[in-house]
């Protein structure tokens, strides 16, 4: 079975800035603000289905936190000129985006430039983990004040936040955990006397010496969550470039389906796994707070989409895939053929969590653990590198983790036949293949 992290509980306000059901929750996705047009229909959605108060979340525009994190690795393996031409193609596509809007000003201009010499200062001196999340998070900034400048210049009274004055979290970089008394007395603060829409930030928050942390990839549907917590907002509307939450990835699995309804547990559990249209934190806030999520299509915005609530059972009741590439096998073993303990296998997680990998599937033996892990390419030899002290550890790159949700016999056979087998895991709930490539 994968690694589990908890979440804390979010706390339910007595006493929210605006009476229950008032604020409402739009997140845009990468995708949705990818480029000109897309940006330009948010602007659309907001002012077509917007409600007031409303706060929008918005994440990095495209793959911009993968320019960034390539960005940050770079710096620290030492190549300068690769990370110099990752940070200028980032500089000139954000550029290019607001001059392609007619929002380029001075202002915006300043706003931009001062987040991309934040990058190209970041203290050598710090550990990696701080420094990463400094870096990726200037993606959502950088969006952020665009979308805003969007909305102003579209005549809609809009302010921007930004999301690390308000949301609180502890000093664990790269999966950091939110405090929620912090979190929720701070938006109120500042949420007090809100513009009509307020544009702010998913992912980042701030630790409590003031410094940038990060809440995991994919973390921007998790911080629209937090936010409707403490608002106790009334929906929380999550904007893709698919129809709704989809049975599996149309790009790489046939014949999926739409997802109609999904209950808070089952879609915990896809979102576990790592079902990309979910963040795996995202859903507690909301089933604590009542809120309804919907997914939405920014293409078809009339689109029933997909809803997540309090629903007895999933429709339609259908397996459910997914799918990682580039995941790295590491064996774990003992140096003289004694049992791994628990204790071992914490201290194990431990490193793991340290160096900021993300577990997503475990098999224990007597003599040696295996991990399916995301690639990371200072995080990985780092962790070997640790590892290969007190145990034996080799890794294998270059692999497929394929998961089943709800499996049926005809998914079993499909899974199994998916090419050479490196883990195989199996319960009544779940199925994963770990595959390389044929």
């Amino acid at each position: 079975m994968p690694l589990g992290r908890g979440c804390a509980r979010p706390i339910h306000l007595s006493n929210p800035p605006f009476a229950l059901s008032t604020w409402s929750i739009f997140k845009f996705g990468g995708a949705s603000v990818k480029d000109p047009e897309a940006l330009r229909n948010a602007v659309r959605l907001v002012r077509a289905y917007g409600t007031h108060p409303l706060l929008v979340v918005v994440s990095a525009m495209g793959k911009t936190t993968n320019a960034l994190e390539r960005y940050i690795q770079a710096r620290e393996l030492g190549d300068t000129s690769g990370a110099t031409a990752e940070l200028d193609g980032i500089k000139a596509f954000h550029g290019q985006m607001a001059r392609d809007l007619g929002l380029l000003d001075a202002e915006l201009q300043a706003q931009l430039d001062a987040l991309w010499a934040a990058a190209e200062r970041v203290d050598s001196l710090q550990a990696y983990n701080p420094r990463y999340d400094a870096v990726v998070s200037l993606g959502e900034l950088a969006s952020s004040r665009i979308l805003a400048a969007a909305l102003k210049a579209d005549g809609q009274d809009a302010a921007w936040l930004d999301a690390r004055q308000v949301l609180a979290t502890d000093a664990v970089y790269r999966r950091a955990t939110v405090d929620w008394d912090q979190t929720a007395a701070r938006t109120m603060a500042a949420l007090a006397q809100p513009a009509a829409v307020t544009v702010t930030q998913g992912f980042i928050g701030a630790a409590p010496d003031g410094t940038t942390t990060t809440l995991g990839r994919e973390g921007s549907d998790y911080s629209a969550a937090i936010f409707a917590n403490v608002l106790k907002a009334s929906s929380l509307s999550i904007w893709k470039d698919v129809p709704g939450m989809l049975s599996g990835d149309p790009k790489v699995f046939p014949s999926v389906v739409r997802l109609e309804q999904v209950p808070y547990r089952e879609a915990i559990e896809l979102a576990f796994y790592g079902a990309s249209i979910i963040h795996p934190k995202t859903i507690q806030p909301l089933e604590q707070g009542g809120t309804t999520l919907r997914i939405r299509s920014f293409v078809d915005p009339e689109a029933p989409g997909t809803e997540v609530g309090p629903f007895a059972a999933l429709t339609p009741e259908v397996p459910c895939w997914i799918r990682h590439e580039n995941q790295v096998l590491i064996e774990v073993s003992s140096r003289d053929l004694s049992f791994l303990s628990e204790g071992h296998l914490s201290e194990v997680y431990r490193i793991f969590a340290e160096e900021g990998l993300l577990v997503r599937a475990a098999q224990h033996t007597a003599l040696s653990t295996r991990f399916a892990v995301n690639d990371d390419r200072v995080a990985v030899p780092r962790a070997l590198e640790r590892l290969n002290g007190p145990y034996r550890a080799t890794a294998e790159f270059g692999l497929r983790l394929t998961t089943v949700r709800r499996p049926d016999a005809e998914s079993l056979a499909t899974l199994l036949a998916g090419g050479p087998l490196r883990m195989v895991l199996r319960n009544h709930e779940v199925a994963q293949v770990l595959t390389a490539p044929n």
